[in-house]
């Protein structure tokens, strides 16, 4: 028989969704259920670091109890499953559960195959999977939502006795960890603008992160014309596409769906600094904050099921045009002319990784790695140079 005996024991359980059968399951005159079910994730959080392509995957492990309480009780069967369901929250077919729930077994195991009767006493089964890199993070989204649970079921040989089960939720996350800056050259044509700007690869949910523009060749000195920045705004958008094929039935009725929200947006009239030597620059610094009460999800990608998520930082800044002041001047007078320079920047939202790092980073130290070596036994001391001990 595959499971484990232990002794009995009162673990740190942690809190669990417990589904379990009819009143006919307890015994007479008491509340006590005959079985019961218990889970421990002795696994740190499951962090997929890095990108899909790079990241090694998350570790999984854990301990399953089945606790029998009353009498000894024949069973048919005990498994366990890993489960990823994807919920399309907007089918092209609205009542039907095909088109709406996909649910994908990522790993089974069969706890008990055979037809055993367990005594009164407490089983632990081990349970162990290492879940891909690739996978898609946990999510929720106004298309779709991307969920991993443990599920549980010990089927009783008694066919008037419904299966017991229990599910417990595995939130999956992904953390891109680099402190890599990205810098990026616009230019607006046939102006002879163009602007610098840099801001980090990545960004958290609820935080805050730098962005530095940097406006060059504000200054025409054949027409003796310079450009003054009056403004500039700034907004996060969240964009959501979801390509869905339906199930089995209804793949002939595909479709194509795109949300686009504003999670942050700020508007700035002032705390640059305008420079007119040369060709003339305007720097600016912003702050992008995401401290706002607004949910959001970071990025995720399912090429499968054509669901992605993104972030996109639009900037806007309004420039307009006046006469270059002749010498000694402070006055400029305005051309009438005026732009709006609109630039888009990819946002990359991942989660936190803490102090945490990948599993296959967390190698215990080999032999070598000791400073100081244990004694050698090349030397055997001659039984004649010991002292006799008289007690």
């Amino acid at each position: 028989m595959p499971s484990l005996q232990l002794p009995r024991y009162s673990p740190i359980l942690l809190p669990v969704k417990e589904t379990f059968a009819t009143s006919s399951h307890k015994v007479a005159g008491s509340n006590i259920r005959p079985i019961e079910f218990n889970l421990v994730i002795e696994s740190p959080p499951l962090i997929c670091y890095g990108s899909r392509t790079q990241s090694t995957g998350a570790l999984l492990s854990g301990l399953l109890f089945l606790d029998v309480n009353a009498y000894a009780i024949p069973m048919k069967n005990v498994t366990l499953e890993l489960v990823q369901e994807i919920i399309v929250k907007r089918p092209s077919i609205g009542a039907c559960k095909g088109c709406i729930h996909h649910v994908n077994v990522l790993h089974r195991w069969d706890l008990l195959k055979q037809h055993t009767t367990l005594p009164r006493s407490k089983y632990g089964y081990p349970f162990s999977h290492l879940l891909h890199g690739d996978f898609p993070a946990s999510t929720s989204s106004s298309l779709a939502g991307v969920s991993y649970y443990l599920r549980a079921t010990a089927t009783p040989l008694a066919k008037d006795v419904a299966p017991i089960t229990l599910t417990r939720s595995l939130p999956v996350y992904r953390s891109i960890v680099t402190t890599d800056v990205r810098r990026c050259l616009r230019v607006f044509p046939p102006t002879a603008l163009n602007v610098t700007a840099s801001l980090p690869a990545v960004a958290f949910p609820k935080s805050t992160f730098m962005m530095d523009l940097q406006l060059n060749n504000i200054i025409n000195r054949e027409n003796k014309t310079r450009w003054q920045l009056r403004k500039f705004s700034w907004r996060l958008d969240e964009i959501t596409r979801l390509k869905h094929t339906g199930c089995d039935k209804h793949h002939d009725s595909p479709q194509q769906l795109e949300d686009i929200r504003t999670i942050a947006f700020n508007d700035v009239r002032q705390g640059w600094k305008t420079d007119f030597s040369n060709d003339g620059r305007i720097a600016a610094e912003i702050e992008i904050s995401t401290l706002d009460d607004v949910p959001m999800s970071c990025n995720v990608l399912v090429p499968e099921f054509g669901f992605e998520i993104e972030h996109s930082l639009v900037v806007e800044m309004l420039v307009s045009e006046e006469n270059h002041p002749a010498n000694g001047s402070r006055q400029a007078s305005p051309t009438g002319a005026a732009r709006i320079l609109r630039m888009q920047f990819p946002v990359e939202i991942t989660e936190r990784g803490g102090l945490g790092i990948s599993w296959d980073d967390e190698v215990p130290p080999t032999y070598d790695d000791v400073p100081i070596s244990p004694p050698g036994y090349d030397y055997i001391v001659p039984t004649r140079d010991i002292e006799h001990l008289v007690m």
